[in-house]
């Protein structure tokens, strides 16, 4: 099993128009993942492994203050999706599993987003549990907490203004450090 769980260094606040910080954040957060993946897909062919990707609800959906980090979140679903479908129109017995994680407690996350969100975060040693459970399991997605990623992707598909609305609504705007 591979699990893909590592990203660099970002900010949380309005986009401020640095290209170079977006590129080192493709490098770091989605080709790494790819360069991985290449190395390391002979050897899960022949064990029939998994490929887990540890991404995130900002990779499904745009939410403010997160630009460079989720665009190369929405960069890995693209890239592990058509890469499933190549496996098995190949018939190569390799599963890939996408985590679609929302808010959870990891020091990294709760400090950047420090009285900006209006969200209860997640606890981390249930999601590491639901991430292994769902690679050791082969399933497709994994979505961590199940109502709190789940329910807004369909609010997305049907009626994606008023997800728009609620996501704004979740933010404490006055707080967000400025630049």
């Amino acid at each position: 099993m591979l699990i893909l769980n590592h990203i660099g260094n970002s900010y949380f606040n309005y986009f401020d128009g640095d290209v170079e910080h977006m590129q080192q954040l493709l490098r770091i957060n989605f080709l790494s993942y790819i360069a991985m993946t290449v190395s390391a897909l002979p050897r899960l062919k022949d064990s029939r492994g998994s490929i887990v990707v540890v991404s995130s609800m900002a990779g499904k959906i745009g939410f403010p203050f997160t630009a460079p980090y989720s665009a190369t979140k929405f960069a890995l679903d693209g890239f592990f999706s058509f890469l499933r479908q190549e496996l098995i129109l190949q018939s190569i017995d390799v599963s890939i599993t996408l985590c679609i994680l929302g808010f959870v407690d990891t020091e990294s996350a709760v400090t950047a987003v420090a009285d900006v969100v209006l969200v209860t975060p997640a606890l981390k040693e249930e999601c590491a549990l639901e991430i292994i459970k769902g690679g050791a399991l082969r399933q497709r997605e994994v979505y961590y907490k199940y109502a709190a990623t789940r329910i807004p992707l369909l609010i997305r598909d049907w009626a994606p203004e008023f997800l728009d609305y609620l996501i704004r609504r979740s933010y404490n705007v006055e707080n967000l450090k400025k630049n």
